[in-house]
């Protein structure tokens, strides 16, 4: 009896060992991000122009900042705007039937400076002609930073660029189909946020936004503990791609459980699913296990002891 009270009384500390190292705060050093000499940035990235109709023509404009402690020197020119994958990774290389926009863009400002902590507005416009096709058009304007004093030990001139999204769906001929593929919600979650993913395919010809509403509902009760209904998430979906996308709410706490319901829109698709989920630590699950352990150990440890006697 004295090996088993031993060994109960090993796996007992066992169990306090990784509560403390699992509840206990550890500390980490935090280092500041330094400034740097040169650092170019524009403001807003994109720009929306909804419905654009042949013949006329769109403006609008945005501002090329510098947030470095050096001036630069920028550039501009125009290319055309894809998406790859699932996780719409930018291609601006690709040309097809959806960027013919890159080619009808202009600006007021070609090449310009920036002293630092200084900003220039840039001011852009493009006129869609006549008789071209109905659907989406995507094109970037594209600022190129050139800094001759920055350079590297070889000599390599540091060249920065960030493009400028601009996009409309061109009246005319226009197709608005789409697929909702997934709807996920996970059953098992061991680390906040609770989240849920979904996968929407735009087979259509024009851009639209997909919704993602996630509700939040405690076990035995109706009053949704989190609910972005109001102002669900929402995601741009081009033609012809498919788009992950994953909805959370990251106010969750560490243990519970959930009922969870996200419904997720694209044109006239609705996909509505609602599953049960239990958030729970690793490590308090494996806590568990150890508990279930020790108690079925001490149970035949006792009926072992009785039998001796």
């Amino acid at each position: 009896m004295n090996k088993t009270k031993t060994l109960l009384s090993a796996i007992v500390v066992s169990v306090l060992a990784v509560l403390g190292a699992v509840l206990l705060p550890s500390s980490s050093a935090f280092a500041d991000e330094s400034s740097v000499d040169y650092r170019l940035s524009i403001t807003p990235t994109q720009k929306s122009f909804g419905t654009i109709k042949p013949g006329e023509t769109y403006s609008d404009k945005f501002k090329v900042k510098n947030t470095g402690r050096e001036p630069f020197d920028f550039s501009i020119s125009f290319a055309p705007y894809n998406v790859e994958g699932q996780e719409y990774t930018a291609n601006y290389d690709k040309a097809t039937k959806y960027n013919d926009i890159a080619d009808w863009l202009s600006v007021d400002i070609e090449h310009g400076t920036v002293a630092a902590g200084d900003e220039t507005e840039i001011t852009y416009s493009f006129t869609v002609p006549e008789g071209t096709h109905g659907g989406a058009q995507l094109g970037t304007i594209m600022i190129t930073m050139n800094d001759s004093n920055d350079k590297t030990d070889g000599g390599v001139e540091t060249v920065r660029r960030l493009g400028y999204l601009v996009f409309g769906n061109v009246d005319g001929e226009i197709t608005t189909t789409a697929k909702i593929l997934e709807n996920k919600i996970p059953s098992f979650i061991f680390t906040p946020p609770i989240s849920a993913t979904s996968l929407v395919e735009n087979t259509g010809n024009v851009y639209t936004a997909a919704t993602y509403t996630l509700q939040v509902f405690p076990l035995f009760s109706d009053e949704e503990v989190y609910t972005n209904e109001e102002e669900p998430d929402k995601n741009i979906i081009f033609p012809e791609t498919k788009r992950f996308y994953t909805a959370s709410w990251e106010g969750a706490p560490s243990l519970g459980i959930f009922r969870v319901r996200q419904t997720v829109k694209i044109f006239d698709e609705v996909s509505t699913v609602e599953k049960l989920v239990f958030l729970c630590p690793i490590w308090f699950l494996f806590i568990i296990v150890l508990i279930i352990f020790v108690a079925i150990f001490w149970i035949v440890s006792r009926i072992r002891g009785r039998n001796k006697e």
